[in-house]
């Protein structure tokens, strides 16, 4: 697939999914973009919100959507530029680049100065949005949350050549950032199924190199680690340059300054900043290339440099820049660092991608952080991804709507693989992948998350950031792999996509109601909604999971009581709101637990299509007993596929080194021999091999 080819498929399905949610197509491509833009890392929890009011000059002050970047200390404006033109693209001019980036810097020059109430009139959720920036930029630099801002025109138009530099001035004393999405660029993102590659030349920020030492891991090592001193100017430069995304594999969010830890690293850097190397516990950098100046001492040259631990100092540095609190200067001001460099010039392959996740988790999990992490903070790296991208292959949805063929839901365990599969397809072939594949039924991990927390209650999580909502289901699934693996089956598989089905079922269903205004809440209504449901299903009942599954749609009483009970909880958050933001409100537990309390009468015809919930544990019990049957045969037949020769080689092994017992030794003799005879090894026989072998790898033994 070429970009041409990409480009008129993404209007042919930008036009029949905004005909399909009743919405024009701009709309949908800002709402699609945004996601795109969360997926790669490049947002954080943005929201659509189209505005455009112009001001007493009759100049307009414009944007499509925001978003707050909490590792940057951000205020980040989305506007659209779009075309719904399929064979002719226009040009994005520098001169139109210029205009948008101004619609956008007015609307927050009046709203720092209190006067968007005078352009619109009192019902327009344009003055609520600009009390938030308000308040937030605040009135001086030493309170403010937002250090810097940024700046994004997506759009469809083709970028003019003669835009060379997108660098902007200062705007209201904070750093400027601004970047251009266009198909061009996210389709490159896509192909490489990677985010942009960060290349960073240390003579751009005044640093003439990284003095390090570089360590003696011995000829076994895949990877070259460093110790170094990095000055602190250039850390904090390089953050204010690209902000987090030096911290995409950081898994700590940023700590604000109420933190004693930060408190005591701003102090450092304000009174005693040739202290700091002594003082600060340094940073972790993980890099797949770096380059040395010519006598080898210093570092002049990072490839993708990702900070893994450090986050705070690297932040708290910026900060004190922005907010002039380096009243000694920053040239005595050093940080420790530890550089992990994993030596791959190009595109990484599955399997170094994979790599990199689990080095980076292990150097995560291992470095001195002042704040514990959780295993769940590395859920992305866990193997139930594996066993659902395994389940969406084996277990097809039900042939519907006529069609003759059963279709996928496509579990996404790595981002972009569902674009990533077709882009080496002919035309023809991209055709018959998409209609096994449709995109609509496309699972990602966060999506399955914010679907499936509605089902299990908490849509005050649902309604936060993707990020915030993943560490709820992380836990979650995360206690039901190690307690109970035989759960993740066939029938939750089914029960995961009927959560979706549910939730972007209602969610289309909303947009097409005559009570629901345009722009309106419905990323809030619709898990406060479906949770609402759950919460007061009487007592012993369920709903029929086998119909929506069988359907792949909802069966006509749960749709019906799904829409009163929509209008019901949008009225709800309407009064509860009064004219605040209806966002904010809905992330409060507090909302939610004032909402469960108030009474909604279920229909008799919605009751009486109602199941048992004795049937709905009957079949997960089957399921169970299923998968753990399966699970012992393919336990069995693994063992089996190593074949004799390399049982024989682990038996010789262990007796020599001597450090299991003489009994356990024998027993895997005996397994080598039984499969030499061509028998499969019974499920007793696989699981106390199995311990045998942990027992030897917890003394030493490496597995061949």
């Amino acid at each position: 697939m070429d970009i041409e080819e990409y480009r008129k498929q993404f209007i042919d399905d930008i036009r029949n999914e905004a005909s399909l949610g009743s919405t024009d197509p701009e709309s949908y491509f800002i709402e699609q973009a945004l996601s795109n833009l969360e997926e790669i890392g490049e947002l954080s929890d943005p929201i659509p919100m189209s505005v455009e009011i112009r001001n007493t000059r009759r100049q307009i002050l414009a944007f499509d959507g925001y978003s707050y970047d909490e590792a940057d200390g951000a205020l980040v404006l989305i506007i659209s530029e779009f075309s719904n033109q399929r064979d002719s693209v226009p040009t994005l001019t520098k001169t139109r680049i210029e205009e948008l980036v101004s619609y956008m810097q007015r609307f927050i020059e009046e709203s720092v100065n209190g006067n968007i109430r005078d352009f619109c009139d009192d019902s327009n959720p344009a003055i609520n949005i600009a009390n938030e920036f308000r308040k937030k930029i605040g009135k001086g630099m030493i309170s403010t949350e937002i250090l810097r801002f940024k700046f994004i025109i997506i759009s469809n138009y083709t970028l003019s050549k003669q835009v060379k530099n997108l660098s902007q001035p200062d705007f209201l004393d904070r750093p400027v950032d601004l970047n251009v999405w266009t198909l061009e660029r996210f389709f490159q993102t896509f192909i490489s199924n990677s985010s942009e590659i960060l290349e960073i030349e240390t003579q751009d920020f005044d640093c003439e190199g990284i003095p390090c030492l570089k360590a003696n891991l011995g000829e076994q090592s895949n990877y070259d680690a460093y110790l170094g001193i990095i000055p602190g100017s250039f850390l904090a430069n390089i953050y204010l340059k690209y902000g987090s995304k030096l911290l995409q594999g950081n898994v700590r969010a940023f700590l604000s300054f109420r933190g004693n830890v930060n408190k005591g690293i701003r102090s450092t850097i304000m009174k005693e900043p040739e202290n700091f190397f002594t003082y600060n516990n340094g940073i972790a950098i993980v890099a797949r290339a770096i380059r040395f100046n010519p006598d080898k001492t210093k570092i002049v040259f990072f490839k993708d440099l990702q900070i893994i631990n450090g986050g705070q100092t690297t932040a708290s540095l910026a900060s004190a820049i922005i907010k002039k609190e380096a009243p000694k200067g920053m040239d005595t001001l050093y940080v420790p660092m530890k550089l992990t460099v994993l030596n791959v010039e190009d595109d990484m392959s599955e399997v170094q991608v994979q790599n990199y996740n689990d080095l980076t988790k292990t150097i995560s999990e291992c470095a001195n952080s002042q704040n514990a992490v959780k295993p769940a903070d590395f859920f992305s790296n866990h193997p139930f991804h594996v066993k659902m991208e395994q389940l969406s292959h084996r277990v097809m949805a039900p042939p519907v709507g006529g069609k003759p063929y059963q279709t996928v839901w496509f579990y996404e365990r790595s981002r972009g693989k569902w674009e990533q599969e077709q882009m080496k397809l002919t035309s023809s072939q991209r055709d018959l992948f998409k209609e096994k594949n449709p995109k609509n039924q496309l699972v990602t991990k966060e999506k399955l998350a914010k679907c499936y927390n509605a089902i299990l209650m908490h849509p005050d999580q649902v309604c936060k950031s993707s990020a915030d909502n993943f560490k709820i289901f992380a836990p979650y699934i995360d206690e039901i792999y190690e307690n109970n693996r035989d759960s993740i089956n066939d029938e939750f598989f089914k029960k995961c996509v009927c959560s979706i089905i549910i939730f972007d079922t209602l969610d289309n269903l909303i947009s097409k109601q005559d009570w629901y205004p345009k722009g309106g809440n419905k990323a809030q209504i619709t898990p406060y909604t479906i949770s609402k449901l759950m919460t007061i299903l009487p007592q012993g009942t369920d709903l029929d999971w086998v119909s929506i599954w069988n359907k792949q749609t909802l069966y006509p009483a749960l749709a019906t009581e799904l829409l009163k009970l929509a209008y019901f909880t949008h009225l709800y958050l309407e009064k509860k709101a009064n004219g605040g933001i209806v966002r904010s409100l809905a992330r409060l537990a507090g909302t939610w637990n004032d909402f469960k309390t108030v009474d909604f009468n279920l229909s008799e015809a919605f009751q009486a299509s109602l199941i048992s919930k004795q049937e709905t544990r009957s079949v997960e019990q089957a399921a169970r007993r299923a998968h753990k049957f399966n699970s012992k045969i393919d336990a069995s037949v693994e063992i089996f596929k190593l074949g004799c020769a390399y049982w024989m080689n682990v038996y010789n092994a262990l007796t020599r080194e001597e450090i299991i017992s003489y009994g356990d030794c024998d027993f895997i003799r005996s397994i080598a021999s039984y499969i030499g005879r061509g028998q499969l090894p019974s499920s007793a026989q696989c699981r106390r091999l199995l311990k045998i072998v942990e027992k030897a790898e917890d003394k030493g033994y490496i597995m061949p």
